[in-house]
């Protein structure tokens, strides 16, 4: 199943469209690509602990999160909502 929404990262003064595909497939795991930093890649944790607070369990299943384009850098807190919004939607 795949999901696609889009967000936007900020450069000084300019805004750079960014597409977040998660896709929930067979098996375990929890796989983020497309050059996130490491406050990014934490995003799952505060995202699950959001999630659960509001009575939403995240599946048990393979999640890939695709953030394109994969050649601008994603740096900060700033995707949770966007990520957790593509949780949320399932």
């Amino acid at each position: 199943m795949l999901k696609k929404i889009y967000g936007s990262a900020v450069f000084g003064i300019e805004a750079t469209t960014i597409t977040v595909e998660v896709n929930i497939g067979k098996g375990i795991g929890y796989h983020l690509v497309g050059l996130p930093d490491n406050a990014v890649r934490e995003s799952s944790y505060r995202i699950s602990a959001a999630l659960n607070n509001i009575g939403y369990k995240l599946p048990g299943k393979k999640i890939t999160i695709n953030m394109a384009p994969a050649d601008i850098r994603k740096e900060g807190a700033s995707y949770d909502v966007t990520l957790a919004v593509n949780y949320k939607s399932k």
